[in-house]
């Protein structure tokens, strides 16, 4: 091995990479801005209060106000339908009901703020006049539809439609561009928007079934409801996975290089995968970061899924969220063929 030779290729390959700017802002110049956001959006503070349930009925009032007492409790009274729904959706940590004057928390062990909110609510109750000779009796949220494996199941396939539509579309349109076959495809008289159609068609062949199977293992394995409508189920994959492909086209459709689809896709992913409610309720988020959270189409791909999974959603239910996420993947279709460039 001639050493000479080899120090001019890393000599060579050293100077090509500092010659072409996306690679060089998203090694170095991306993570460092993602740093200073997170780092200013996530700063040490006070910890924010843990979300509680109270059923609503006779003889809560004096158990209400002594909760409300912690500074580290979130209390709300709701019916009894709306403490489960708000349970099963993650919105709320515990619930707590009175059963003959005896207080029952009901919690998923399974959510990371269920002990935490169990051991708060123990406190207070025993500390506070009114609970202080109460029997506290638990219990486990273990019902299909309720459990965080439930919660989990949808944001699993919404992420799954999101990572289908951007790399396997908008990566792949880059490599092409790099390999120099779409010079080659811009010889033929083959129209942009006849290529990007078909080859959107082709790779998308393979997006619902991947959903299907996603839901299938849930609901096989672990036991998770499907009480909706099937049909606006699949139409939501389909019409999520052709925002999130229009996305990923968009993207793609003047960038020139490897590393510089790699740092939009992660600029564009690392948002949704934080605050598109995949593995948490967005519903509990606040201020700017709620604001975030509802332009993403991933949120309304997994709220939908949730409602037409975990409850008798029927098409109609979900008709708001299918017409927002037409609209995107239009848009960005739109876009695409407008700025698409072979080379």
């Amino acid at each position: 091995m001639r050493a000479r030779v080899v120090l001019e290729v890393a000599r060579t390959t050293f100077r090509e990479f500092w010659r072409s700017p996306e690679a060089v802002f998203w090694t170095y110049g991306f993570p460092v801005l993602m740093a200073v956001v997170l780092g200013f959006a996530f700063q040490p503070g006070a910890l924010p209060p843990v979300p509680v349930a109270v059923v609503a009925g006779e003889g809560t009032g004096p158990v209400v106000a002594s909760l409300r007492q912690e500074a580290r409790l979130q209390v709300e009274a709701m019916s009894a339908a709306e403490a489960d729904h708000a349970l099963a959706r993650g919105r709320v940590a515990l619930l707590l009901r009175l059963d003959a004057g005896e207080p029952v928390l009901r919690t998923d062990p399974t959510r990371q703020e269920a002990e935490l909110a169990r051991l708060l609510v123990e406190r207070t109750l025993r500390g506070s006049s009114s609970g202080s000779d109460a029997t506290l009796r638990a219990e486990v949220e273990d019902r299909p539809g309720a459990r965080y494996i439930d919660f989990l199941i949808p944001g699993l396939v919404g992420l799954n439609l999101l990572g289908a539509g951007m790399w396997g579309v908008g990566f792949n349109l880059v490599q092409m561009r790099t390999q120099h076959l779409l010079r080659r495809l811009a010889v033929t008289p083959m129209r942009r928007a006849e290529f990007l159609f078909g080859y959107l068609l082709g790779r998308f062949v393979l997006v619902v079934p991947e959903s299907v199977a996603i839901a299938s293992f849930g609901v096989l394995v672990w036991g998770v409801p499907c009480r909706g409508s099937v049909l606006a189920a699949l139409l939501l994959a389909t019409v999520g996975g052709f925002a999130f492909a229009g996305l990923g086209c968009l993207l793609a459709s003047r960038t020139r290089t490897i590393e510089g689809i790699a740092g939009l896709m992660n600029l564009f992913q690392l948002p949704m995968w934080l605050l598109g409610g995949s593995f948490f309720d967005v519903d509990r988020l606040t201020g700017v970061m709620r604001w975030a959270s509802e332009a993403m189409p991933l949120t309304h791909v997994n709220r939908a899924l949730r409602d037409v999974m975990l409850e008798p959603g029927t098409l109609a239910d979900v008709a708001m969220p299918l017409g927002i996420l037409a609209g995107f993947a239009a848009v960005c279709f739109a876009l695409a063929m407008r700025l698409f460039r072979w080379q």
